[in-house]
């Protein structure tokens, strides 16, 4: 009787830790990315966050995989280009205190795959520092 208990317990242990790895792995993946065929294009904030903070200028890459970084342009609120290197578009977000209708960022990005003009945007959320 105690063995059969033990095993349950052993098996429904094995259950959890299997179910808590798939959510761990989902977090890594990221909100923001764009892909066609072999091209893709993904926004990463820096700082591990999946939003911005009001009147906080934060470090965002945008990680070019097939895509000719010379023929990026991004366009929102309060982004500067810092740099662009090894296919990645390093910039900074600092979007002011109520000059969004909402508490969101439209990022739109034009770009080329191919030689054929391709667009898409990003709505990140942003937050006010607590």
């Amino acid at each position: 009787m105690k063995l059969k208990m033990i095993k349950k317990l052993f098996l429904l242990g094995l259950l959890f830790l299997n179910l808590n790895s798939c959510s761990e792995s989902k977090k890594s993946t990221s909100d923001f990315k764009f892909e066609k065929g072999e091209s893709s294009l993904e926004l990463k904030i820096v700082n591990g966050n999946d939003y911005l903070t009001y009147n906080k200028p934060i470090r965002t890459d945008f990680k070019l995989e097939n895509i000719d970084p010379n023929t990026l342009s991004i366009f929102g609120a309060g982004i500067k280009i810092l740099t662009i290197e090894n296919g990645i578009t390093k910039t900074e977000i600092n979007v002011p205190d109520n000059y969004l209708e909402s508490d969101t960022l439209n990022i739109k990005l034009r770009f080329e795959i191919n030689g054929k003009e391709t667009k898409t945007e990003f709505n990140v959320p942003i937050k006010r520092e607590q």
